[in-house]
């Protein structure tokens, strides 16, 4: 009886650091408790749209591709452009050796604030497409000024 009784409480020690160790790894899903229904196929007209213009389909919601941003250029600083919309937001746009200004790309021995201030000036009417990564940075792939 006296073993068993060993036995029974030596698993549940074992057992208990086996949970707790097993609760310290937030990696791990937790499996449901309750049974879920099948998914039902649905119908993409009954579906809501996205609450906002934020997130666009097929990025899922982390990086968002194809972004257009129009206004002018109030601010250029190193390796950023800053460009003022229509409804007097600043947004900063981030420039590389990828981006092409009026369909040039930057070469590679150039320096991107020097090539920037040459084809660049401040009050300059843009159009701009970019990529937002990291969920914050707007990275430039091309950059078009427009006629006046």
């Amino acid at each position: 009886m006296k073993l068993k009784v060993m036995g029974m409480i030596a698993g549940l020690a074992w057992g208990g650091a086996a949970l707790a160790q097993g609760s310290q790894e937030p990696s791990m899903p937790r499996e449901p408790s309750m049974p879920q229904e099948p998914s039902m196929p649905q119908d993409p007209s009954m579906q809501e749209p996205p609450s906002s213009g934020s997130q666009m389909p097929g990025t899922g919601g982390s990086q968002m591709q194809g972004q257009e941003l129009s206004g002018s250029v109030v601010a250029m600083r190193r390796d950023k452009v800053y460009i003022k919309d229509q409804n007097g937001a600043v947004v900063p746009i981030g420039v590389n050796h990828s981006t092409q200004i009026d369909g040039k790309p930057i070469e590679k021995h150039r320096d991107i604030q020097s090539h920037l201030k040459r084809e660049l000036k401040e009050g300059d009417q843009v159009r701009t497409r970019f990529n937002v990564e990291k969920t914050t940075e707007n990275m430039a792939s091309s950059i078009e000024k427009m006629s006046k």
